[in-house]
């Protein structure tokens, strides 16, 4: 015999508010008792009967990694996390509440199948799928075709089952509480947030409340019909009571700091009435006259009978020692290096002569950039006196190998410049790159210390563009800001001036095949600057260099040029000179790197991969903007985080976020991914693929992974 999903359902309705019993198996292992007396009632013992989880009315008992028994008192607007937790079979009735018309609370699973007879551990019952409407991906449960309690939950990977259940069976409440030794559970940072907040409002609620006692009424109109000529009109009439916020404090002790959303809505009128200041905010443009005849009508309320200066004292102390307590914390004092190296990144006190000095370098290097006080950059400050006078050679034998790529030092030279300029090291494992010696250093200034740090965590740039853009004296105070910028067409025609060598030429017919999408920026520079950066490049007989000795020649004398950079198609790319007035080309220079050749695999090299993509094309990254086409970010997120999901379990992974900000839509483009696993960091890298929102996924393994194209 057959039953629809609505009989299905209808059984599983008749296991509520009954006390259940059964062995719980798991996806993760083990065979847990279970049992549970509606509504708050558990006890779940392992498979040698030990309790690991009991909770009653008022207090929650779950077993810790270390085996002793953790405790927390339940509060009014307190929660429990219910991941993996056997209410999902012993309460399912929750995930399919009766059909309602709230179309706000929509149940979270979807579309139900129609129920089909199986066996679960040796009983009957009804398999039924759903689609969850949050993810869109499948969930399927067994309903007891007797008993009509959910013998099986599956989820991707994951799934839980019953066996032997009972119902109605009697328990003693003393088995739904512990007597033996305890210790306090720690709130979470969020659950603590959550408490204080709750506790605040509850607060806020007991106060006083100063109403006025009058509002504007505005009263619109909308002819919907009628005839000028005989003056009939049909006149939808309505009215809106004005929405507003009225703040409030009291004049001598100053004005509270906005809250969000306050801080973003207009204030409309402000207004001192005896020991108060009235401040009205609102969204609705209110006339001025209105706002004061708001502020007249308010039946005050009695202010603080402490003297206003006495409180305003208080205040100001409290957030000074907040403040220093958060820089305290901030400042890392005595945290410990290799501690650190998983990635973040540091900024390192290595010189201890002065603290004051110490301190005010670390917060300007740490503050935000102007107008965005939300955001500064990400650093893990380590103030240590194990650290004194640490070299940039200690510091790389320190890292080693671990992924730290970079880091920041505040060193002595710091602590006495003017500019307090922070030195930058590149602590990468490149030592066989001459392109980038490990151990290369430059300076910046605070102020450019968040964008350098958001760029080289995030992988937008390479070490070596900030380098390179210090500087004479070796400090990064920002990059030259370009003098113009040309578009393709304008390109070609400037190439076109100038023929009259071979690399012009060739330049001229590149500019004409290329369709390379972007403006190209002009900078200014001094000739000998261009110089000297040509004649030091370290190229081999791997790379393809056109026009290198004309660049050179047409760059030894003085006096200033516009320098340009023409990424192309074929990975290379060229460097042009242009003369300053009238933006004729004075010399082009070719650079196209080697081809990456595969690595042979000894068990010991890079794994290669074949992708069915060739290699992309340059892409400026830098250049690249929301109206380019680009890859869903989030999807991406999703590809990965499934694909890490499937390998370790979904309920153990985490973030997943691309590093970069903007990928382009181009097959074959490589996207490198952080995720967290159980607390620890792992790479992945996604794929582009020619069709929308679908990506191939590795994972990195330690050996690393390289790419290859089709045969």
């Amino acid at each position: 015999m057959s039953m629809s999903w609505e009989q299905v359902r209808g059984l599983n309705y008749g296991t509520m508010g009954r006390s259940i019993s059964a062995i719980m198996h798991q996806s993760n292992g083990g065979g847990e008792r279970v049992r549970h007396s509606p509504a708050v009632y558990w006890r779940i013992d392992d498979e040698s009967g030990e309790p690991v989880h009991i909770e009653n009315a008022t207090d929650v008992y779950r077993r810790a990694t270390d085996g002793g028994m953790l405790h927390r008192a339940k509060t009014p607007y307190g929660f429990e996390s219910r991941s993996g937790f056997p209410s999902r079979l012993f309460r399912a009735y929750e995930s399919w509440p009766p059909p309602s018309d709230n179309e706000l609370h929509p149940p979270d699973l979807l579309d139900p199948t129609e129920p089909r007879a199986v066996q679960i551990r040796g009983r009957d019952g009804w398999e039924v799928t759903f689609r969850h409407q949050h993810s869109a991906d499948l969930v399927t449960y067994v309903i007891d075709a007797e008993l009509g309690l959910a013998l099986s939950w599956r989820y991707r990977a994951h799934w839980m089952e019953l066996e032997n259940p009972c119902l109605d069976e009697q328990f003693s409440r003393d088995i739904f509480t512990w007597t033996g030794p305890t210790r306090e559970e720690d709130l979470e940072a969020h659950e603590r947030e959550y408490i204080a907040q709750i506790e605040k409002q509850r607060l806020l609620d007991e106060m006083p409340r100063a109403l006025p006692t009058w509002l504007p009424i505005r009263v619109g109109s909308n002819p919907s019909a009628g005839d000028p000529r005989t003056g009939a009109l049909d006149l939808g009439v309505y009215s809106e009571q004005c929405n507003l916020v009225l703040r409030r404090w009291v004049t001598d002790i100053g004005e509270p700091k906005l809250e969000w959303p306050m801080d973003i809505t207009p204030a409309r009128h402000r207004q001192e009435t005896g020991a108060w200041t009235y401040e009205i905010r609102s969204n609705d443009n209110l006339d001025v006259a209105d706002c004061a005849r708001i502020i007249d009508s308010i039946v005050p309320v009695d202010p603080p009978e402490r003297e206003p200066h006495v409180i305003a004292a208080e205040l100001d102390a409290e957030r000074s020692s907040q403040r220093n307590a958060e820089i305290t914390e901030l400042l890392g004092t005595g945290r410990v290096l290799e501690d650190h190296f998983d990635g973040e990144s540091l900024l390192i006190r290595t010189d201890f002569s002065d603290d004051a000095a110490w301190r005010s370098a670390a917060l300007a290097a740490l503050a935000p950039p102007p107008g965005n006080d939300d955001f500064g950059a990400a650093l893990t400050c380590i103030d240590n006196r194990e650290y004194d006078r640490l070299t940039v050679d200690h510091l790389l034998a320190l890292i080693a190998h671990h992924p730290t790529y970079y880091a920041f030092l505040i060193d002595n030279q710091t602590i006495t410049d003017p500019e307090q300029t922070v030195l930058v090291v590149d602590t990468s494992p490149n030592d066989d790159d001459p392109e980038r010696p490990r151990g290369r250093t430059f300076r910046t200034i605070p102020e450019k210390m968040f964008a350098i740090e958001a760029n080289l965590s995030l992988a937008n740039m390479d070490f070596g563009e900030y380098a390179d853009a210090a500087d004479k004296d070796g400090v990064f105070r920002g990059f030259a800001e370009p003098v113009a910028r040309l578009t393709g067409a304008e390109m070609i025609r400037i190439s076109s001036m100038n023929t009259s060598t071979g690399a012009l030429q060739s330049f001229h017919e590149s500019m004409l095949e290329s369709n390379y999408p972007y403006d190209t920026d002009l900078y200014e520079r001094e000739l000998t600057d261009l110089h000297q950066s040509a004649a030091v490049a370290m190229y081999d007989e791997r790379w393809t260099i056109v026009g290198y000795q004309e660049y050179l020649d047409a760059t030894a004398g003085d006096g200033a040029a516009l320098s340009a950079t023409v990424p192309m198609h074929d990975g290379g790319w060229w460097t042009v000179a242009l003369a300053p007035d009238d933006r004729r080309p004075l010399a082009a220079m070719l650079v196209v790197p080697p081809p990456a050749v595969p690595a042979e695999r000894d068990g010991s090299g890079p794994r290669v991969v074949r992708i069915p993509f060739d290699p992309p094309a340059f892409v400026s990254l830098s250049a690249l903007t929301d109206d380019d086409p680009l890859v869903d970010r989030d999807a991406m997120r999703r590809a990965v985080i499934d694909a890490a999901g499937a390998t370790y379990g979904s309920d153990r992974v985490s973030g997943g976020y691309p590093v970069l900000l903007r990928i382009p839509q181009i097959p074959g483009f490589l996207a490198g991914c952080h995720v967290t696993v159980s607390g620890e960091d792992i790479f992945y890298t996604a794929v582009v693929t020619d069709t929308d929102n679908e990506f191939i996924v590795y994972e990195s393994p330690p050996e690393g992974i390289q790419f290859i194209g089709p045969d």
